[in-house]
């Protein structure tokens, strides 16, 4: 299970990156301006990690330099859809501004712990806030004049669905469970010949009959222990090589011999089994709509944005400036 990066670690970590402008700067330094709204280092600096992400699971490799211009420009779209939101009089949805601030503070520690932190780095809670509205506020814009001209009809589903069959084809998958006897990455020979032998011990009371989600929960070391090691269906690419090899090499009902991993010593049931198939259109129908939603909605996005550009005034600090936060949150 994957956890979430707290929002302070980030923080820091983020505004180590250099921007433009300045070899050091602070948090709370002004880079750009948009229409006179000041964009701070570190509004650019928390995207970084995003974009880095997103490159990197389009298989790109792309220089610093690129990812911070990608920051900056998503900073600076998100100021401008704001800025239409505020001209049209919308207004933040309230509590969706409380619970991202409530989750905030439960990652940094605490609302004592993130108010030391942000003192630290030059910022202030209502300048944190305030980006929380801001950012609301484009959600709410975009609810309010972008998705309701998004529509996306069974007949255009249906022929993506028919015109891309690559995207939907479901590989072979098995449904197992393990008993996992752990072994840390600085266990001596002894520690690890102990382990094998608990696992070979598991497997021996396996194979004679006991019913082998019991036994996982009796002697599993593994986080599905509880669930009697019930790990569901898996694809091969989704487990390391040799577990993946010793889970998809077994009939249904069969029992692995002792399979070692970074993780430890397994002993693997295998299930039930899956073929690879292609996904039918009735069960892609449901994410394949909310993806094409999704595309319409980034295009009209786009087309809004290329419109409020024209008549935008946005300038690049040369140095790093402190600029004021604002005395009331979302009061910029």
């Amino acid at each position: 299970m994957k956890k979430s990066v707290p929002f302070v670690a980030v923080l820091v970590l983020v505004l180590s990156v250099a921007l433009p402008g300045s070899a050091q700067r602070s948090a709370t330094d002004v880079v750009l301006t948009v229409n006179e709204q000041p964009v701070y280092s570190w509004e650019i600096g928390l995207l970084i990690p995003q974009i880095q992400q997103e490159m990197a699971r389009q298989g790109m490799q792309p220089e610093q330099q690129m990812i911070v211009q990608a920051a900056m420009q998503r900073v600076v779209d998100s100021k401008l859809l704001a800025q239409e939101a505020k001209r049209l009089k919308m207004q933040p949805n309230d509590q969706r501004v409380k619970e991202t601030m409530a989750q905030i503070e439960t990652q940094a520690g605490g609302r004592a712990k993130l108010d030391e932190a942000l003192a630290q780095l030059g910022m202030t809670y209502a300048l944190l806030e305030g980006s929380v509205i801001e950012s609301d506020l484009v959600q709410v814009y975009i609810e309010a004049t972008i998705d309701p001209q998004v529509a996306v009809s069974p007949e255009e589903v249906a022929a993506y669905y028919n015109e891309h069959p690559e995207m939907f084809q479901q590989p072979e998958q098995v449904h197992a469970r393990h008993i996992l006897m752990t072994t840390g990455a600085d266990a001596t020979e002894v520690t690890k010949a102990a382990a094998q032998a608990k696992a070979v011990a598991a497997r021996k009371r396996a194979l004679a009959g006991e019913d082998f989600a019991a036994l996982a929960i009796e002697m599993s070391e593994g986080p599905s222990a509880p669930q009697g090691g019930d790990l569901g269906f898996f694809a091969r690419e989704q487990m390391v090589a040799p577990f993946a090899t010793a889970a998809f090499a077994l009939e249904v009902g069969g029992i692995s011999e002792v399979v070692e991993t970074q993780f430890g010593y397994h002993v693997i049931k295998v299930e039930e089994k899956r073929p690879a198939k292609t996904m039918s259109l009735d069960e892609v129908r449901v994410p394949l709509t909310e993806m094409m939603r999704q595309n319409e909605g980034g295009e009209a996005t786009t087309k809004v944005l290329e419109k409020l550009a024209e008549t935008a005034t946005i300038t690049q600090v040369d140095q790093g400036t402190a600029a004021p936060a604002p005395a009331a949150a979302g009061g910029q």
